[in-house]
């Protein structure tokens, strides 16, 4: 049997670093100017933070996901003459990915990950990734590492 840890990639904050600067560079050369960034929580708020950082924007608010599950009470108010980018961390399966597109679709919106689990499945062309992994390794992020004192 194989250890635990070899089914696993650990993530260093030099490499978020990096990866965000890849999706800000993106975002860029894309021309496209955004409004609004939207984190999906819980992933998604160190990457929209630091990307906001890197693409000097100010304004973030939060899609509420919790455990695969949206919490349309606590869903930012949005509106049809903004643009939006939403971020996350992984696109792995697609489930939270589609739950949030299927609640802003009617709104302008491009999305931006850190990594993307494997080619293709693209929404409409609108999305950012800084990094395709293809393997199906579980990637544990440096946020989500517990400290042991």
């Amino acid at each position: 049997m194989r250890e635990k840890s070899s089914r696993r990639e650990y993530c260093t904050w030099e490499e978020v670093e990096l990866l965000i600067k890849i999706l800000a560079n993106k975002i860029r050369n894309s021309k496209k100017k955004y409004n609004i960034i939207l984190g999906i929580t819980n992933g998604g708020i160190i990457p929209a933070r630091l990307l906001a950082r890197d693409l000097d924007m100010n304004h973030i608010l939060f899609i509420p996901v919790r455990n695969k599950k949206l919490y349309m009470d606590e869903m930012p108010q949005l509106s049809r003459d903004k643009k939006y980018l939403i971020v996350d961390e992984i696109y792995d399966t697609g489930s939270t990915l589609s739950t949030v597109y299927d609640t802003v679709r009617n709104y302008d919106c491009d999305f931006a990950f850190l990594m993307k689990r494997f080619m293709g499945n693209n929404v409409d062309g609108r999305e950012y990734i800084a990094k395709i992994l293809n393997h199906n390794k579980w990637v544990v992020f440096p946020w989500e590492r517990k400290i042991i004192t």
